[in-house]
């Protein structure tokens, strides 16, 4: 049985994250044979990624694989990467952390770029200030709050444009204090979202997050046309966010500068590509009385076996542990649900009292992969609401 996880509430407050990255600790990937182009001055990439936590729940394997698939798409989207540096549950120090960002981007010039990607558990809470917001840093016996404040002052001393990619919950809470020019953000939720992950039961190492996992179908399943629109071969922050947004549903993408034309990616000839779902678009919503119908199309490249899954809230959360699936409705042979090559056009219909009190479901969309089918592959998200 597929069981598709939800970040638990954080002690601290309201929530947690979940995120990271892959492999062993100490993993150093340098860009090699990759092209350098002087205008865009050098770039260094630090991916951490934390899953085992001292007080909070721990996420293993999502944060890994998380941090698995940035460092690929670091490799392969900043081809003028010098260095792409991956961490998996270290350091487990705020002071530990510090001394890696210097080790990682110390070199950098004025015209360089620093990269650092952070998954894992965001918390929120209310005191006398207001709202006070921490990414966890863990190593599983140490555990340790990084206020947006405190990752600051680790990266201010660092010549150079600094762009932080963040997998973790109420992470949106961090732009207010990293807005200055030097600085791009992109954060997986609102200040006061939630963040998710999924895994498999029956997968032992299948399990990412769901902002992540858009943000690697926007880089190496869209076509040139969604994900870079202006065709100049740059990716800008304001594109990488508009193409997520259109195949995640589960927060909201939070960005700053929120109108960034700066470029956050090149979009290389050859981007990788093994999905075999490509350019996911949902359309908008249709009402037709007390029905709700959701279009949407995409490509299928190679055999596969896709599914949808429905989630519906409660209390205010998506509730994860209660859904209804069902196989798309192509055959072929007698299984239902496995998909030839081609496009494909597909519509979602709910009615209206089966949305809860809430009003609202999380569809998602996903092909399941392997000699036997049994690895679910998340390849988008939608909200469908019911608005009058």
């Amino acid at each position: 049985m597929i069981i598709w996880g939800r970040i638990l509430a954080a002690a601290l407050a309201i929530a947690l994250g979940f995120f990271p990255g892959s492999g062993t600790g100490g993993n150093n990937s340098p860009g090699e044979g990759r092209n350098t182009e002087p205008e865009r001055g050098v770039s260094r990439c630090l991916v951490i990624g934390y899953d085992d936590f001292a007080g909070m729940p721990d996420t293993a394997p999502c944060s890994a694989n998380n941090a698995e698939i940035m460092t690929a798409l670091f490799l392969d989207f900043v081809p003028e990467a010098e260095t792409v540096v991956r961490r998996v549950n270290e350091p487990g120090t705020l002071d530990g952390l510090e001394v890696l960002i210097r080790e990682t981007f110390g070199p950098a010039a004025p015209g360089d770029t620093s990269y650092l990607y952070l998954s894992t558990h965001g918390v929120i809470w209310e005191d006398d200030n207001g709202l006070g917001m921490a990414l966890m840093v863990s190593d599983g016996t140490c555990e340790e709050a990084l206020t947006p404040a405190r990752l600051r002052t680790m990266l201010d001393g660092i010549p150079g444009n600094k762009v932080l990619i963040l997998d973790a919950c109420h992470s949106g809470a961090v732009l207010d204090a990293l807005s200055d020019p030097e600085y791009r953000v992109l954060a997986s939720s609102a200040a006061e979202e939630e963040s998710f992950f999924w895994y498999a039961e029956n997968a032992e190492a299948s399990g990412t997050g769901y902002f992540t996992t858009a943000l690697e179908g926007a880089l190496r399943a869209s076509y040139p046309e969604q994900i870079d629109p202006d065709g100049n071969g740059e990716i800008s922050l304001c594109e990488t966010v508009n193409r997520v947004a259109e195949i995640y549903g589960a927060s909201r993408v939070q960005a700053s500068p929120d109108n960034g034309d700066q470029g956050l990616f090149l979009l290389p000839e050859d981007r990788g590509t093994r999905e075999r779902i490509l350019a996911l678009t949902f359309d908008p919503l249709i009402r037709e009385e007390d029905t709700l119908t959701l279009p949407f199309h995409f490509e299928v490249t190679g055999e596969t076996r896709l599914e949808y899954r429905i989630i519906l809230k409660s209390g205010g959360q998506w509730d994860f542990s209660r859904f209804a699936t069902m196989p798309d409705r192509e055959r072929t042979g007698t299984v239902r649900g496995r998909l030839s090559p081609g496009i494909k056009d597909r519509k979602i219909r709910i009615s209206v009292s089966n949305l809860g009190e809430e009003g609202e479901a999380l569809l998602q969309v996903i092909s399941l992969r392997g000699i036997h089918g049994q690895v679910p592959v998340l390849e988008g998200t939608w909200v469908i609401r019911n608005e009058q």
